[in-house]
């Protein structure tokens, strides 16, 4: 019989985020190999910000300055904070900056032998949907999405809008 306790979820939600970022991955590239990469690029970021968008259900609650219950309802989401592991280096009344250190897409990317630049690239494209999601909440956010070399993945700086 499956785990369905909290230990035995984890998994099946990190592998599910991880077969995210596969079919991310599988719409690139056929989007790629008949309408070519800027078409590719410009069309997964439109259809993960507008997939994000639709995901801001409840964060709207936070506005406009509830950057503690964001953090808490958006940063640590869905499970404590154990998949994205969230770094909060600011959280106050007029924003929220936070450094995710792990990443079940990017891992996903790198453990199908995706090269460090293109997986840079599937991560800025990846990161539309919490665009779309803060946004579509009534937020102003800037995201620095992961680099080769660089530490962790994403940090969002989440504001008032």
């Amino acid at each position: 019989m499956a785990d369905t306790g909290e230990e035995g979820l984890w998994p099946a939600l990190d592998s599910a985020n991880k077969s995210r970022a596969l079919v991310y991955l599988e719409f690139f590239r056929a989007i790629e190999r008949r309408l070519g990469r800027a078409a590719a690029i410009e069309i997964c970021k439109e259809a993960i910000r507008n997939w994000g968008g639709r995901l801001a259900a409840g964060l709207e609650a936070q506005r406009p300055d509830g950057f503690k219950g964001l953090a808490e309802s958006f940063a640590y989401a869905p499970d404590g904070g154990r998949m994205f592991q969230p770094r909060v280096d600011r959280c106050d009344r007029s924003a929220l900056d936070v450094q995710f250190d792990r990443c079940p897409l990017k891992a996903a990317w790198l453990e199908a032998g995706v090269p460090a630049a293109e997986v840079a690239l599937f991560c800025e494209i990846a990161a539309e949907a919490d665009y779309g999601t803060l946004e579509a909440a009534g937020f102003a956010v800037s995201i620095d999405t992961w680099k080769p070399g660089k530490h962790g993945c994403c940090h969002l700086k989440i504001r008032a809008r």
